[in-house]
């Protein structure tokens, strides 16, 4: 499997969205799009999405023909692509819009990630990593006078003449990573997660690092395993708030655990058998299956001879 398909196989990750870059300075597009009852708007408050709750796990995640009114109350109008013959928008406020539908609430888009189409939640996250973003820039890093949404809410400019800065979306890349070594994968555990739950090895890349040579010195850190090998797997946007998880696969060609920085509170080799048998047991339990965490080890899982680590679904579906 290409890097691309698998890329595809993770939650929050479509190639079906036209982001429609040429349209963002148009104000004339924009308000003819704002106000075409075909539209669909994204509603967030703060960084929770607001659903209509009639049936479960929801009815309805993205309102129509009712932009204008919403538009007027919202702090942030987000132009997020367009999807077939729609166009989508991402509608932010502090507080809950008013407006007719009943039976409304927020939720976490983690909370419904397994129940969306992969349109929807790469929508999701691009309205949730831009509407984020919006409400930590509200003023100039440069030199703190107030900013202004432009572009269709991909740029924000200082609103001081003297100054104008331009200020434009972030993305935190952060590496995450299976290491093996024979037929062990090494898994490790924060004392803040839930019991019994083991993860891949991850941090962020600093500045001046290549992505490879921070897998390996995540790894050493947590860990004190050297590697030898080190291959690019695929991604993911993990917009909590504003990260591009970069997988990779990796072979130790060292073997003894120190967990030199103390950030981990476990970190142990499992064999399939052994991880299988733990998980049979529920003493141990893996990350959510629409992390690419869990893609990474259920991909060295699957080409064992232990069956598939989706069979452990219910103990291994943790929010």
């Amino acid at each position: 499997m290409d890097d691309y398909t698998r890329a595809l196989r993770n939650t929050f990750v479509a190639d079906s969205i036209d982001r429609l870059h040429q349209n963002r300075e148009d104000t004339d597009w924009l308000e003819k799009a704002l106000s075409d009852p075909e539209s669909r708007f994204f509603l967030l408050v703060k960084d929770s999405i607001v659903i209509t709750s009639e049936a479960s796990p929801y009815s309805q995640i993205f309102y129509s023909g009712i932009a204008l009114a919403l538009a007027s109350q919202a702090t942030s109008v987000i132009l997020l692509g367009r999807v077939e013959e729609h166009l989508y928008f991402a509608l932010a406020y502090e507080e809950m819009p008013v407006f007719d539908a009943k039976n409304n609430q927020l939720c976490d888009l983690r909370d419904i990630a397994t129940d969306l189409n992969p349109d929807e939640s790469a929508l999701l996250a691009q309205a949730k990593g831009m509407v984020v973003w919006h409400r930590h820039n509200q003023f100039c890093s440069v030199c703190g006078t107030p900013t202004r949404s432009t572009e269709a809410g991909y740029t924000r400019i200082c609103t001081n003449p003297a100054c104008g800065q331009l200020h434009f979306p972030r993305t935190d890349p952060a590496v995450i990573v299976l290491v093996t070594e024979d037929n062990r994968c090494l898994l490790g555990r924060q004392a803040r997660w839930a019991k019994g739950r083991y993860s891949n090895i991850a941090g962020f890349v600093e500045p001046g690092e290549s992505l490879e040579t921070a897998v390996a010195r995540e790894v050493w850190e947590e860990t004190g395993i050297r590697l030898e090998a080190i291959h690019y797997h695929s991604s993911q946007p993990w917009t909590f708030p504003s990260s591009l998880m970069l997988g990779f696969n990796a072979t130790a060609s060292s073997r003894t655990i120190n967990r030199n920085d103390g950030e981990l509170e476990d970190a142990r080799w499992f064999t399939r058998e052994e991880l299988r048998t733990a998980l049979s047991q529920g003493t141990v339990s893996m990350p959510s299956t629409y992390s690419i965490s869990f893609h990474l080890i259920e991909d060295w899982f699957d080409a064992g001879d232990c069956g598939e680590l989706r069979d452990y679904q219910p103990l291994t579906e943790m929010k």
